[in-house]
């Protein structure tokens, strides 16, 4: 009788087993295009999207809404690690093997099972120490139909920069959106932000909490090799 338990156990584990691998993968979603315009006034993040391309300098809910429909057995979220590119998980010890998360970081990883294989997706909390911005780079504001543009004089702190203009034109209000333009990084042409908001001088201007959602993405990998941008279409 344990026998026959045992092999009825068996083949019931091929079965889940054999259903697992054989089923497809659900469909990659489209993200919601008005959002991303409310977000978003870069144009060319706007052509990305409706070329179906992921690229860097979009706001992570792009890649959560595509993946929406995945399971936890093929999509992991939100992993903690130390830098961008890295794929180890940021945990330390204390005391007898106590192991943790550091509740202080900045670069956060989605890793997404596909078809074709691995794509990762990194993207972090705005910060303009971390990301290299500093005096002779350039901000531009996006206000409505209007690109307004002044000169870096000097970064205040980590969220905080001042222009060389005065801009009282800008409105003191939470969501304006912004682009930096590298000065000396050839490498890299333009940094994106979103809820920048313009201080009392009008010269000042500091990067408001944000949701995770909202977080630029800032580093793709499909199959461990960097990428462009990942087509969904």
């Amino acid at each position: 009788m344990k026998r026959i338990e045992y092999i009825f156990s068996i083949l019931v584990l091929l079965f889940i087993v054999l259903i697992i691998g054989c089923a497809e993968y659900p469909a990659i979603r489209e993200p919601d295009m008005d959002r991303f315009n409310q977000t978003v006034h870069s144009q060319t993040l706007r052509d990305s999207l409706l070329e179906g391309k992921l690229t860097p300098g979009m706001p992570h809910f792009v890649a959560s809404q595509l993946f929406e429909d995945w399971t936890t057995s093929i999509m992991e979220i939100k992993i903690p690690v130390a830098s961008l590119g890295s794929k180890q998980r940021l945990e330390e010890v204390e005391g007898w093997g106590r192991d943790y998360v550091d509740p202080d970081i900045k670069v956060f990883l989605d890793k997404y099972e596909t078809e074709e294989g691995k794509l990762y997706v990194w993207y972090q909390r705005p910060d303009f120490y971390t990301m290299d911005v500093s005096a002779r780079d350039t901000l531009c504001i996006f206000l409505e139909d209007t690109v307004i543009c002044s000169v870096i004089k000097y970064l205040n702190k980590s969220k905080t920069l001042t222009v060389r203009d005065s801009l009282p034109q800008i409105p003191r209000k939470t969501n304006l959106y912004a682009e930096i333009h590298y000065q000396e990084h050839g490498w890299r042409e333009l940094s994106y932000w979103y809820n920048i908001q313009i201080l009392k001088n009008f010269k000042s201007f500091t990067l408001k909490d944000l949701n995770y959602e909202i977080y630029p993405i800032e580093l793709l990998k499909f199959n461990d090799k960097p990428v462009s941008s990942f087509n969904w279409r």
